[in-house]
């Protein structure tokens, strides 16, 4: 009769590998985008100058509880060099605060100075930010749509060097490159520029110059009006309504431009919690995008290679659900290491997974490189940070993911910005939320791997159980709720 045991641990093991190597397949990926970005030299801006007749532009800005960072941004638009006569600014504000009052005092200033400022404010906030910005392109004047959040700083220039793109009328979208307000702020701004800085120069670089589907970033960018009615219009039902959109426009023909030479800063979250608001909306808003289109991509007529780095763009989320099932059966695969010697001779040869460490050091020192001298010096110094946090982080982003994957649908909620007020932030509140508590349970969990490796003297897998206890040691104290009695909450993120 077989051994029950014995079956649970071969099961355990070939889940354990299967995860291991999907997270290998993706590190491959990530390298092919890599040797796409080097194959090419970056993409500049276009030698067009900008035309005779200049198109009119509408400038959205989907605004919802933004006091500490509105009136900065309304002064930049301020400041744009562009005919006055040939842009507007629509702000869609759907606040329930004073930021209505600044909104409304900035836009009296933008009057006086003859720029065409108005506010839209709808009854209630469905479809949240996509809500806001489709009911806002029924009123817009433009046939170009550029959209910002609020804690943005365009450049001047900006409209004058993004506009050329549109003499081809195949342009959909032309997205700029984010930058960093903040980016020595503190560690935890550090290592987030690790991630952005490589999505918008190897990543979103690689995809353009292969001619694969890119993505809107949800701000800096702008859309051809046309673009976005032929492609069904902005969809609140989708958390990443941007990558939704995107893939939407490009499966129905339309071309979309990425240039990296255009950097408009931004702030980057500087407290843990705003972090995770971001990360749980965005990694389960890419869930949802996938559920909902990855049918349409395998099915549309594009090359193979296409359709494969489209699936697996929109599959990248998914990544957090396989380190964290990867992870969960580390523990059990030690304990059954230390049973069965067949299990402890197979479990050798995974150590060549960990190739997929070298790709991920490899493509994220690359996207550090872009720097120059002082990008890498950060990138040896915080890159380890970096991977800890983000071991930690899978927690709740395979939670997200998860849910995205069921329909599951959830508040859009937006990232807080700190401008100078990250004390006594009024956006921020720590509490005791189910995704919390599972944090605290896979923080003593590892420990308990930690202590397991010691009894058993067995350290093959100790670097493993020290680097994600590490990470989620320090999201669980860095989120720690103040203290009082409250019950446990949802996530809305």
């Amino acid at each position: 009769m077989a051994d029950p045991v014995k079956i649970v641990a071969y099961v355990v093991f070939g889940v354990y590998v299967l995860t291991a190597a999907w997270l290998l397949i993706n590190g491959l990926v990530q390298l092919h985008l890599l040797w796409h970005y080097k194959k090419k030299s970056r993409r500049k801006s276009p030698d067009a100058a900008l035309p005779g007749a200049l198109p009119f532009v509408s400038i959205q800005i989907p605004v919802y509880n933004e006091k500490y960072v509105i009136a900065r941004l309304m002064h930049n638009l301020a400041e744009l060099d562009y005919p006055k006569d040939k842009f507007e600014l629509q702000v869609l504000d759907d606040s329930t605060d004073e930021t209505s009052n600044i909104i409304d005092a900035a836009v009296w200033r933008l009057r006086q100075n003859g720029i065409d400022a108005t506010v839209l404010r709808r009854p209630n906030r469905k479809g949240y930010k996509a809500g806001a910005l489709q009911a806002g392109m029924a009123h817009c004047k433009g046939n170009l749509i550029a959209i910002f959040d609020a804690d943005f700083t365009p450049d001047p220039q900006f409209l004058n060097k993004m506009v050329p793109y549109f003499t081809d009328p195949n342009v959909g979208l032309v997205q700029a490159r984010w930058g960093h307000l903040n980016r020595e702020q503190n560690h935890l701004t550090r290592i987030q520029t690790f991630l952005l800085d490589t999505h918008f120069s190897v990543e979103q670089t690689g995809r353009s110059n292969a001619g694969y589907f890119i993505n809107f970033c949800g701000t800096a960018g702008i859309w051809r009006k046309e673009c976005i009615e032929a492609a069904g219009g902005w969809d609140g039902n989708v958390l990443s309504e941007d990558l939704d959109l995107s893939y939407r426009a490009q499966m129905k023909g339309w071309k979309l431009v990425y240039d990296q030479e255009i950097e408009v800063p931004a702030e980057l979250p500087s407290v843990i919690e705003a972090f995770k608001v971001q990360q749980f909306r965005w990694t389960k808003g890419m869930a949802q995008s996938l559920r909902k289109n990855v049918r349409a991509l395998l099915a549309a007529a594009l090359p193979i290679d296409k359709k494969l780095h489209g699936v697996f763009h929109l599959l990248s989320s998914f990544l957090f659900v396989c380190l964290f099932v990867n992870a969960l059966l580390t523990v059990p695969l030690l304990v059954f290491r230390n049973m069965y010697p067949e299990i402890m001779e197979w479990s050798k040869y995974t150590v060549i997974t960990g190739l997929n460490l070298v790709a991920l050091t490899v493509f994220y020192y690359n996207g550090a490189a872009v720097g120059g001298r002082q990008g890498m010096v950060q990138f040896f110094r915080h890159y380890p940070i970096f991977l800890v946090v983000y071991m930690g982080l899978s927690v709740q982003n395979a939670c997200a993911v998860m849910q995205g994957f069921w329909g599951s649908k959830s508040e859009f909620v937006r990232t807080p910005k700190m401008s100078d007020a990250a004390s006594n932030n009024a956006y921020l509140e720590r509490k005791i939320s189910w995704v919390y508590v599972l944090e605290v349970a896979v923080f003593c969990y590892f420990l308990g791997g930690i202590g397991l490796s010691f009894y058993f003297r067995d350290f093959f897998l100790l670097l493993f159980f020290s680097m994600i206890a590490v990470g989620l040691g320090y999201i669980v104290f860095a989120s720690m709720p103040v203290w009082r009695p409250v019950r446990l909450a949802k996530m809305a993120s």
